[in-house]
């Protein structure tokens, strides 16, 4: 049996046109956007309309220790959420978060993907 394999096209954009900042990641045929956040930039994504939406994120970070940490966590709102860890957890440093492009993405779809 011989299988196809079909391509795909990744859409990466630096929102501050750097590298080491804030990024999207868009894959083809997919309804989920990814973002990838420095700590220091989660107050300035008020500008993304769409981290204002349900979904699930990693926080990315050292314990006492130097040994990695990541946390996984959803909200009804990642950016109102983001904010909170903020204040609340001081081990990361960075964030990865998954949201839906077309609004799709409901309580149920995010309280499933973040127990797996």
């Amino acid at each position: 049996m011989i299988k196809s394999v079909f391509g795909k096209t990744i859409k990466l954009f630096l929102i501050d046109g750097e590298s080491n900042g804030r990024l999207t990641c868009e894959l083809s045929n997919w309804t989920g956007k990814a973002y990838k956040i420095p700590r220091n930039k989660i107050k300035i994504c008020s500008d993304r309309d769409d981290l204002k939406n349900p979904g699930i994120y990693l926080l990315f970070g050292k314990d006492e220790s130097n040994k990695d940490l990541i946390y996984i966590g959803e909200a009804e709102s990642v950016f109102k959420r983001l904010n909170q860890h903020l204040n609340q957890k001081d081990f990361w440093n960075k964030t990865i978060a998954f949201v839906s492009k077309d609004g799709n993405l409901n309580k149920a779809h995010i309280k499933y993907l973040e127990n797996r």
